[in-house]
């Protein structure tokens, strides 16, 4: 109640984070960046925790055949900084998956 402006910063880096990485402009704080393959979805998320990244991977059952996803949560203590680096290192990391 004494920062009102704080809870507006998870919804504010979370769009950062989505028009950095071109998706459609984040509805809420909690980010799905949909991969398709579940093996696909745990390789990239591994590849992100190697560089410090905490980005889930959640797979079937959780979610239906052929939709895994990696799951991107923003809080109000984010930097910036720290946002344009994790989506620097997921397109990285998308694309080294691709080839």
């Amino acid at each position: 109640e004494s920062e009102p402006e704080r809870v507006k910063e998870p919804m504010r880096k979370a769009q950062l984070f989505t028009s950095l990485m071109q998706l459609p402009q984040a509805t809420s704080s909690i980010v799905p960046v949909i991969v398709g393959d579940s093996q696909r979805a745990l390789a990239l998320s591994q590849k992100l925790s190697a560089q410090g990244f905490l980005v889930g991977a959640i797979r079937p059952p959780t979610v239906p055949l052929g939709t895994s996803r990696l799951r991107v949560t923003f809080s109000a203590a984010h930097a910036d900084e720290d946002i344009h680096a994790l989506a620097k290192a997921m397109r990285e990391a998308l694309a080294e998956i691709a080839t």
